[in-house]
This record gives C-alpha cells, sequence and structure tokens, in this order.
C-alpha cells in the first residue's frame, strides 16, 4: 500500500489538462461524475482526515518528500526489486493519451530516487486491466449517474473492475491494513444502499471515496466537459436547456427548443 501511494504521490494530474483546449476539461479529487448530486461540494480537499497521498498542490519537492517517506514505510530503498514498474496507457500511441505526461514526469521522479519505471503503450490494455495484469494503468471511464458504489467498489462485487483495482490479490495476500480498509470501505457502501435519504448518502459516499484514496488503487485525473454546438442562426439559443452535462442534452426536452 506505501509502494502505491507513493507513485500516486509522484503524479502531478494537473498535467492532463494540458491535452485539452482550455476550459474543455477539469481536474477531479474524488472518484465520482463531478455532475452527481453526491459529489463532494466545496473543499475538494477536505478527505475527513483520510490520507490522500497527493498534497493540494502538487510541487516536485513536496512529492520527492512525500515519495521517499512511503518508500521508508515500505523498507525499501534504491534499486529494490519492488520498485520496477511499468506505467501503461491504454492504445497504440503514448503521446496521443491525456494522461502521458503525467506518466512520463512521474516516471522521471521515480527514476530519479531509484526506481526502475517503464511508460509504455498497449493496445491490448483494456482486456488486460480486466484481468488484473497490469500495475499501474492509464484509461478513460465512463460514471453512471446512479452514485451507488458498490458494483465498482465493493469487496463481494463479481465486476471485473473489481480485478482492475486488484482485489483478488488483496483479499488473497493483502496485509491487515488493506483488508480493515476494505471492509470499512464496503460497510460504508452497504450503509448508503439501505437510506434514501440523499445527504445521508452523499455523507457516505464521501467517507467511502476516503477509503478508495486511502487504499490507493484509483487516483482521480480529470473529467471531460460535454460540448454540444448549434448555428444560432437556425436555432433560438434562449431555449435551449442551460443545464446540459453527461446525462442530459439539448435534445432531451427538444420540444421546447425553438427555430430563431
Amino acid at each position: 500500500i506505501n509502494l502505491r501511494k507513493a507513485i500516486m504521490c509522484a503524479m502531478d494530474t494537473s498535467q492532463a489538462l494540458s491535452y485539452y483546449r482550455a476550459g474543455t476539461a477539469e481536474q477531479i479529487c474524488w472518484n465520482m461524475s463531478t455532475v452527481s448530486w453526491a459529489y463532494p461540494k466545496g473543499d475538494d480537499y477536505d478527505y475527513n482526515g483520510h490520507d490522500y497521498p497527493q498534497m493540494n498542490s502538487w510541487s516536485q519537492d513536496t512529492a520527492v518528500t512525500n515519495v521517499k517517506k512511503y518508500m521508508e514505510a515500505a523498507g525499501v530503498s534504491a534499486g529494490d526489486s519492488s520498485l520496477k514498474v511499468t506505467f501503461t496507457i491504454a492504445g497504440s500511441s503514448l503521446q496521443d493519451h491525456p494522461t502521458y505526461k503525467v506518466f512520463r514526469d512521474a516516471a522521471d521522479l521515480l527514476n530519479g530516487l531509484g526506481w526502475d519505471v517503464e511508460v509504455v503503450c498497449d493496445s491490448q490494455a483494456l482486456t488486460k486491466i480486466n484481468t488484473g495484469a497490469l500495475q499501474v494503468w492509464a484509461a478513460a471511464w465512463s460514471s453512471a449517474l446512479d452514485p451507488d458504489m458498490y458494483q465498482v467498489y465493493h469487496k463481494n462485487s463479481t465486476a471485473t473492475s473489481t480485478l482492475a483495482w486488484g482485489y483478488n490479490y488483496l483479499k488473497n495476500s493483502g496485509s491487515a491494513e488493506e483488508m480493515n480498509i476494505l471492509n470499512s470501505l464496503s460497510d460504508l457502501i452497504d450503509q448508503a444502499r439501505e437510506t434514501n435519504d440523499q445527504a445521508v448518502r452523499a455523507e457516505l459516499y464521501k467517507e467511502a471515496m476516503g477509503y478508495i484514496l486511502d487504499l490507493a488503487v484509483e487516483l482521480p485525473v480529470y473529467q471531460r466537459n460535454v460540448l454540444y454546438a448549434y448555428n444560432s442562426k437556425v436555432i433560438k439559443t434562449a431555449s435551449l436547456p442551460t443545464d446540459v452535462n453527461p446525462y442530459s442534452s439539448p435534445l432531451d426536452r427538444i420540444w421546447e427548443i425553438e427555430f430563431a
């Protein structure tokens, strides 16, 4: 768990935004769509005391300090065989992916501290992810409007996503600390499923997402904004819905849209 946190500390996730035009993507801090009513509002870095391995504002000096801290906690030093790690980007091109710069710079930082990190691309990565065959990987995910976290994160889920997080390894060979976190995470998900009170569920989900960060199996990076183009000479702008998001397009209430 400490080596996973060390890797996460080395990653400046804001680098991914440079792949997109300004204003078309945003950095996220939680494992959930920002559109969801359950996404924590306000201070994105209020993790209720959970150990989030990235600092509020990433800096190389802070990253180096924290990587060294987690290396020491893991009992490893430069050149240790456990520091040989492959970062895999899903696809056939390294640079044609938003997280390439994140991986590249993290690899440079870690290698400077005695790690042996290689960044590769793999056109079969999506298949390998679903079997838990990759160490560290980047791929794009979509998130359902329903914030229920059971299928993706519960220890008893049979979804392939749990293989991607390495749950099989954690349940069979994980440390007591890892199993305590996984059990606490799953208990919170169960509690959230037992109430229809959105305020209560939102707090439970926030606490659960804190445990995901504690477990260090997933690092939120960015979310793309949804864009639609229209001809204002044909469509009356004022008739278009103002709340456009991944779950609600301008065509959802097409009978309200007027010609110019």
